[in-house]
This record gives C-alpha cells, structure tokens and sequence, in this order.
C-alpha cells in the first residue's frame, strides 16, 4: 500500500494551528524588553519626583535661616540644608530619600542677591536694595537595573529649585 504524497503535503500545508504559537515566539523579546523600559522609566520619574519635592522643600528650609546676600550666615547650615534635600531632615541621620544618595558633595547651595529696584519685590523686602535668593541644585545617583537591557546609561540626574529669604 502506497501514499500519495501529494494530498498529504497539500492537507500539512493547509494547516495553521501553529502560527499564533511563531507569531508569539517573534513578538516576545520586543514586549519583554518593552516591559522592561516602561519599568525602568517609572521608576527613573519616581526617583525624580522625590528629588524635585526634597530639593524643593531644602530651599524652602533655606530660605528661612539668616542670611546676607553674600549666603547663609551661620557656619553649619549649609551642612543642615543639604541633609534635608538628601534625607528630609536637618540633622541627617535620617535614611536616603532616593537608594545610595549617601553623599551631599551632590547637594550645592548657593545664595544671589536680585536687585529690589523698581519695588518689584513689595512687602517685607519694600526698605532692601537686594533681595537674598537662595537656589539649591542636587544630583542624585540614579541605579537603573534594567540598563543593559534597554541601553539606558544614566547615572545621575540633577534638579535645582530657588527660594526667596522669608526669615
């Protein structure tokens, strides 16, 4: 007894049960790493919303202690405010806001003076010729553990927020 070949290879071709299951084998690694981008990508607007909030709350807390226009007027407080942009706290012994931010050498204080001419500032600041302006700047390690696979090579970011003295 004999087959045919022919009905037998036109009935194989005819069949399409497996195309979803290669279909799917092609897709995969583009949506894993599709997946693993968005992840990395939260968690890279995560970190850098908690940065923007505590550079922006250090310069508040700057903006409130002694200073001239030449910068802050006691000796440590440069010191507290960097704390309180790396942990949230003056005294620093509170643990990092963002994993391994362990280093203020990334949290810089600067105060300017900005000319009151013209009255543009009003209020307390109407008598001054120049108003103290601190700005606080930071640049926070940033750890991506999916970097290798999405080819993302960031290290650090930086935000800055200024303040006007409210003492």
């Amino acid at each position: 007894m004999t087959s045919r070949p022919i009905p037998l290879l036109r009935r194989l071709l005819a069949g399409c049960g497996g195309s979803a299951a290669v279909e799917f084998a092609l897709i995969l690694p583009f949506m894993t790493l599709l997946c693993f981008a968005f992840v990395g990508a939260g968690r890279l607007f995560w970190n850098y919303h908690i940065a923007v909030s505590a550079v922006r709350d250090a310069a508040r807390y700057a903006a409130r202690l002694p200073m001239t226009c030449a910068g802050l007027t006691n000796a440590g407080d440069t010191t507290k405010v960097q704390n309180v942009a790396r942990t949230g706290v003056g005294d620093g012994v509170g643990s990092p806001l963002i994993a391994n931010w362990t280093s203020n050498a990334s949290v810089v204080v600067t105060v300017s003076c900005v000319s009151n001419a013209g009255g543009a500032y009003s209020g307390r600041y109407e008598d001054m010729t120049g108003v103290p302006i601190v700005q606080v700047s930071a640049s926070p390690p940033y750890i991506d553990s999916f970097g290798p696979l999405t080819g993302v090579t960031l290290t650090s970011f930086t935000v800055s927020a200024q303040q006007a003295w409210t003492e």
